[in-house]
Formats: C-alpha cells, sequence, structure tokens
C-alpha cells in the first residue's frame, strides 16, 4: 500500500531528530538534566510574567486567578445560577433530543462534549488534584470544587460563543474557538482592531498551552506511574526513550482530522474514566466511616492556614489552578473543539459543555481528593530509598539528631540547594511514626536516598494501599488519558496555527506536529515543577483575551440563550 506523502515527510523530518537525540552518548551528562537545565528559565520567565501578583497577609495573590475566580462567579449569577437549573436540560440535549441531524458541523453533540472532556478528564484530576493537596493541603480541594461549580457557567459562555462565530468553508470542514469569536464578534461591535489584537494574542498562548499543558504534562506523568510502576526506563537517559515511543505513536495519529479524533475519544473516555471512578468508589465505600472526618479536614483546611502551603491565600491559590487546569472553564481551549457541532443553536452546545467542569472538576476531582485524605498520602512527599539516611539538626548538616530507614516516608516542609556540592537538602517532617499524636519532628536531610512523591505518584500509592496491583493498572489508565489528551490538545494547537496563518496551510501545520511530538520527549524528561510552572502559565495566558471577549460579548450569549430556549419550547409543545 502506497504511504501518504505527509506520513513520508512526518518520519522522514520527525523521526531523524528524535533518534539523534535519543542515541545521544550517556556520558553527556544526562541529556535529561540539560533538557531540564534548559526548560527552567524559560518556564521561571513565563510563570512570573503571567502570575503577576500583589501581596496579601503577606502572601502573593496572582492578579489572573482573581480575574478568573471573579468572572466565574458573577457569570454564574448574572445567568441566574444556569450551571444548577439547566443541567437536565444540557443532559437532554447531549443526548441529540433537540438536535437537527442536517445542520452545518462534524460532529454530533455527545463526540464534542466527549473530545473536550479528553482533553481535561485526565491528568488534571489524577496528577493535578495531588500537586493542590500537596502543595496547598486537603483544603485546596474545596476551591478546586468551587471553581468547577462556577466555571460551569463560564464554559457554557465560551462554547455558546464559539459555535456563533465558527468558521465553516465551502468543504463543511469547521474552524473555531476563542480567536473567531474575539476577531469577528467583537469586530461585530466596531472594536475589530481589538478583536484581531486579542485573537492573534490568545491564538499564540493557545499553540504555548498545546505544548505545555496539553503535552508536557501529561507525558511527563505518564512518564513517571510507567517508571514507577513497571520499572522500565527508569535507567540513566532511558526516560528519553520513552518519551521517543510516545512521540512517535501520537505523531502518527494527529494526521488525522477532528472526526478521528471523535470517534477515538467517545470510547476512550468512558471507559477510562469508567474504570478510574469505579476503583475510587470502592476504596471510599470500603472507607465509609472516614469520609467524614475527610470532608470535614476539606472545609476546614480551605479556611485554616497551613504552614506547608503558605496560609489561606496558598490554599486559595492551588484550589483555582488546579481547577482550571483541570477543566480548563475560561481558558478558551474547550470552544475549540465544540465549534464542530452539529447545531444551529449556539446555546445548545453551550449548556452541553456546562457539563464538562462537573464531571471532571465536582465528581472526579473530588473522588481523587477523598482517596487521597482517606489514605493519608496526602501527607508523602517523599520515601526513603537506602537502607539508612542521617538526619541532622541544622542546613550545616553537621549534628546528628536521627535517621529514617528504607520505606520511612517523609512530609517535605522546604528545600534549598546547598552551594558546595549542588545537591539539595531537603528540611523534612518524618510523620509515619510521630503522625497519631499530632508531634511535630524536624530536620535536615541529604535528598540522595529519596524518591519524591508528587503528581500522579502520590495518587498511584494513594490507591496502590488498598488495591497492591492497581498502580500498574492506572498506569496504563494515565498513559490512555495523556494520549487522548495530547491528541486532543494538539488539535487545538492546530487550530491556532491555521488561525494565524489566515487558513490551512499543510506545511505550517506538519511543522507545527513536528514541534509538538518533538516536545513530548522534552516533556518525559524535564522535571515536574518546571513543567507544571510552563504549563500554568500557557494556560492562564490564554485567560487573559477570553475573558475580555466574554465580558464584551455576553449580550449576544443572553440572546442565544433565549432563542435555543424558545426552540426547545416550541419542540416539547409539539411533542405533546
Amino acid at each position: 500500500m502506497k504511504s501518504h506523502p505527509l506520513v513520508l515527510l512526518f518520519l522522514r523530518f520527525f523521526l531523524l531528530p528524535l533518534f539523534l537525540v535519543s542515541t545521544a552518548r550517556a556520558g553527556d551528562a544526562t541529556m535529561a538534566q540539560k533538557i531540564d537545565g534548559w526548560l527552567e528559565p524559560i518556564a521561571k520567565a513565563a510563570d512570573s510574567a503571567v502570575f503577576y501578583s500583589f501581596k496579601v497577609g503577606g502572601q502573593s495573590l496572582p492578579i489572573i486567578l482573581l480575574i478568573l475566580g471573579g468572572t466565574a462567579i458573577f457569570l454564574t449569577i448574572y445567568f441566574k445560577f444556569i450551571n444548577i437549573t439547566s443541567v437536565g436540560l444540557a443532559v437532554r440535549t447531549a443526548r441529540g433530543k433537540y438536535t437537527d441531524p442536517d445542520a452545518p458541523g462534524q460532529i454530533t453533540h455527545f463526540q464534542a462534549l466527549t473530545a473536550a472532556l479528553s482533553a481535561t478528564v485526565g491528568l488534571g484530576n489524577i496528577a493535578g488534584v495531588a500537586v493542590a493537596i500537596g502543595m496547598g493541603g486537603p483544603g485546596a480541594t474545596f476551591w478546586m470544587v468551587l471553581m468547577g461549580l462556577c466555571g460551569m457557567t463560564t464554559k457554557f459562555c465560551e462554547c455558546t460563543l464559539g459555535v456563533k462565530y465558527r468558521k465553516i468553508d465551502e468543504n463543511g470542514k469547521v474552524s473555531g474557538g476563542a480567536m473567531y469569536y474575539l476577531s469577528r464578534g467583537l469586530k461585530d461591535k466596531g472594536l475589530g482592531g481589538v478583536g484581531a489584537v486579542l485573537a492573534t494574542f490568545f491564538a499564540v498562548m493557545c499553540i504555548g498551552g498545546a505544548l505545555g499543558a496539553g503535552n508536557m504534562f501529561q507525558v511527563n506523568q505518564a512518564t513517571d506511574q510507567v517508571v514507577s510502576s513497571f520499572g522500565v526506563f527508569d535507567g540513566e537517559g532511558e526516560k528519553i526513550w520513552f518519551g521517543v515511543i510516545l512521540a512517535v505513536a501520537v505523531g502518527l495519529v494527529i494526521i488525522g482530522g477532528i472526526v478521528v479524533i471523535a470517534r477515538v475519544t467517545s470510547f476512550l473516555v468512558p471507559f477510562m474514566c469508567g474504570i478510574y471512578l469505579i476503583v475510587a468508589f470502592i476504596i471510599i465505600a470500603t472507607n465509609i466511616d472516614q469520609v467524614g472526618s475527610a470532608l470535614q479536614m476539606i472545609v476546614h483546611g480551605a479556611f485554616t492556614p497551613m504552614a506547608v502551603g503558605g496560609g489561606i491565600v496558598g490554599v486559595l491559590i492551588q484550589g483555582i489552578k488546579r481547577a482550571a487546569f483541570s477543566n480548563e472553564a475560561g481558558v478558551g481551549s474547550a470552544p475549540i473543539a465544540h465549534s464542530a457541532v452539529k447545531t444551529r443553536k449556539p446555546a445548545s452546545e453551550g449548556l452541553v459543555a456546562l457539563l464538562e467542569p462537573f464531571t471532571d472538576t465536582v465528581i472526579v476531582c473530588t473522588m481523587t481528593a477523598l482517596v487521597l485524605v482517606i489514605t493519608g498520602v496526602w501527607k508523602v512527599d517523599a520515601v526513603v530509598e537506602k537502607d539508612e539516611i542521617l538526619l541532622y539538626k541544622t542546613k550545616a548538616m553537621v549534628e546528628i539528631v536521627g535517621s529514617v530507614t528504607q520505606g520511612d516516608e517523609l512530609r517535605i516542609i522546604s528545600k534549598e540547594k546547598k552551594d558546595e556540592d549542588k545537591k539539595l537538602g531537603e528540611r523534612g517532617q518524618v510523620w509515619i511514626k510521630d503522625l497519631d499524636n499530632g508531634e511535630m519532628e524536624t530536620a535536615w536531610i541529604n535528598y540522595e536516598g529519596l524518591v519524591k512523591i508528587e503528581g500522579v505518584t502520590k495518587t498511584s500509592r494513594a490507591f496502590g494501599q488498598k488495591f497492591k496491583s492497581f498502580p500498574k493498572i492506572l498506569a496504563v489508565a494515565v498513559l490512555l488519558f495523556a494520549f487522548s489528551t495530547m491528541i486532543s490538545w494538539s488539535y487545538y494547537g492546530e487550530q491556532a496555527v491555521i488561525y494565524l496563518c489566515g487558513g490551512h496551510k499543510p506545511v505550517v501545520v506538519l511543522a507545527y506536529k513536528i514541534i509538538f511530538c518533538c516536545v513530548v520527549v522534552v516533556g518525559a524528561v524535564s522535571s515536574l515543577g518546571n513543567v507544571v510552572m510552563l504549563s500554568d502559565a500557557m494556560i492562564f495566558a490564554m485567560v487573559i483575551p477570553n475573558m475580555v471577549g466574554l465580558y464584551l460579548l455576553l449580550p449576544v450569549v443572553n440572546k442565544e440563550l433565549a432563542n435555543f430556549r424558545q426552540h426547545v419550547s416550541d419542540i416539547e409543545k409539539s411533542n405533546k
């Protein structure tokens, strides 16, 4: 069978550089460390630019988080709590009750929902919750859920606008997303120049979001879980090989378009989500006597200062950050997938879209958090790998105060590099013996000999306490979650590229896909801290232009909602 010319180009220009990277000499100081070192200043620069902050109670509060959270609350009130009152209508619409089969578009309401969910239900719920609780304590869950509920209204607005201002070419192919309602919607209001600038900025940031949150974070956590669960690719420099394999797999799939993605994800997402939720439910059900205290800890922690989490403000920040990372409400990415739906009523898809934050944040994230809190694994930041590691009284690491042995679990309070040898010194609290009676023992410990428990490995450890073999099952699920998310986000980035080019330019799109696949390798070998920092910055940079568009186009959303409600009323009357 003759190969497609685009596939040949992909193999020629993508596999060769990956091969050269993967076969680099192991003696080159670990290529992984070099890549991570290259990424660190970029991540820090992006983080400081996007998360410009002011002080509240001695803690830095990023302005962008206030804008995102405040807008979600405002829209919820403005639309009279549509996130609660219209859930039934949203479900009926997703099932196709009010669908016109001859309406323009490429995919059904349900396919659009699952395509968008494939980019949100996944590692943001599994690893993201662990990151939030690890940094902000159980209280971060409260703010995640609150933002998820209010974010349902935000998602409704942006997806309604995504369909309203989408672009359909002569072949019926749909292009949509925030860049289109920013440019076309604001032009209708006489703000064409402003809209063009905002749309361009959004498209550029969307490409960054695709490479960061939709790519590097996904492969980073998938790599960690596969390595920790199966013990493969754990040698010096071997993670690069895993990155290469996953990059090739992703590259071969993203040659297709949104129809292919919809077909794959409409099967994978419910299946993956179902397995994860069933196991989480079993763990919660078998520990039902602890659920009350876990919920109490979550609510209490939301308003109680926590030393490790940076106080109440720190807990709030982690909750909002991880909620946005999980459900993408307000980010403007989901309208890209939802724009392809078959409908003549934009608000119909907006209502379907509000089910996303409820599914991935209110349900999946809450269940993950309960498992982490019930098992107590949320406190574990590192595990002793060596037979014995000494504990020191001060960071000078001279006076020995005790030791920890293999298998002991540590709660890390802070860490810093020691100038003399560049190794990390961690001040940790050994809670494995003192947790029950509440004693707080702190000491300095040489980081060498500890295994980090963070992100997805923290969640995996929690599930593994109840089901010994589940970490391996979770590793497969995480890999599938990551894979489907990368496919969906590659499409988001592709649509941004198409917008910036003024149309579909095959060579440019292929170049983007090659870059996307190469970045998979970078994500596989980088540290979680740098990946999260860069991913957060790229995701939240998309919020800025999107929020401007939402406020200016609110009257349009209102009009479309009234239009669809009248359409539903007419159908219901005719069926009586």
